[in-house]
């Protein structure tokens, strides 16, 4: 008996999105990705994450002492702010063809509930990571473009919503969707493996980051990389679906199956 996966197909509640997929020669699908992003993703976390620091209520404090040992790297706050290049990146990178589209959807289908879910911890398990006292004043009164890129994090994102930390989980999932593109549809083309070592040096200094700008504990790192992984094993569970559909059957997906038999036909 297989077990049951949230990711393994597209939900159908996204099914008008992908009939819409030839709208203004292929770009409105891709307007409408980045739409249901802001609102499935961004809109889900910045709303709780701002809503919890409105309550201020700690349930349990996952702090360690060797979170206050970890020295503070300004610079590091660079490849933490990468999530927020990370996230749009598959709407440029994935294949152009149906194919690619699907998985597309399915990555953000991924990204958003992986979202959501993390979303009902930081309502039920509320956190604060008050070691924003470790942070140089000079760094956060200073200009350039580290402390802008401080004080812009701090003002947007309040410092809850500590774990499963979404940096790390999101930036997984989001990594190894772009990793796979770059294998599979990518590979003969000379940027593809500088792109691939770039992304993987980028994520590496990016879970270090969490820690060294003072956004989230060790704990948040450890549960952030669990969830990150359990949702990519159900996330390329259903690519790996896809990819015993040919282009035919992959484009009448939210069809039903008499349909879908005539598209083959």
């Amino acid at each position: 008996m297989n077990r049951p996966n949230l990711l393994l197909r597209p939900f159908r509640i996204f099914r008008c999105t992908w009939d819409r997929r030839g709208l203004l020669g292929g770009k409105w699908y891709y307007i409408e990705i980045f739409i249901l992003g802001l609102l499935l993703v961004a809109v889900p976390y910045f709303s709780v994450n701002h809503l919890v620091a409105a309550v201020g209520h700690t349930l349990w404090d996952p702090e360690l002492p060797l979170d206050r040992l970890i020295p503070v790297i300004p610079w590091m706050i660079i490849p933490y702010a990468t999530l927020y290049i990370l996230n749009p990146l598959p709407v440029f990178s994935h294949p152009r063809n149906d194919r690619g589209r699907m998985e597309l959807l399915m990555t953000l289908q991924g990204i958003a509930t992986l979202t959501i879910i993390s979303c009902v911890f930081f309502i039920f398990f509320p956190a604060e990571i008050d070691m924003r006292d470790q942070l140089p004043s000079d760094i956060m009164e200073g200009g350039g473009f580290v402390g802008t890129t401080f004080r812009n994090v701090h003002l947007s994102d309040m410092p809850w919503n500590a774990w499963p930390s979404l940096h790390i989980s999101q930036s997984l999932v989001l990594v190894m969707a772009l990793t796979r593109w770059l294998k599979r549809d990518w590979s003969e083309l000379w940027w593809s493996r500088p792109a691939l070592a770039i992304l993987w040096i980028d994520w590496s200094l990016l879970c270090i980051s969490i820690l060294t700008t003072k956004q989230h504990y060790l704990w948040d790192l450890g549960t952030g990389l669990l969830m990150g992984l359990f949702w990519w094993w159900m996330l390329e569970a259903g690519l790996k679906r896809l990819d015993g559909m040919s282009e035919g059957e992959i484009s009448a997906e939210f069809d039903n199956p008499s349909k879908r038999m005539l598209s083959e036909s």
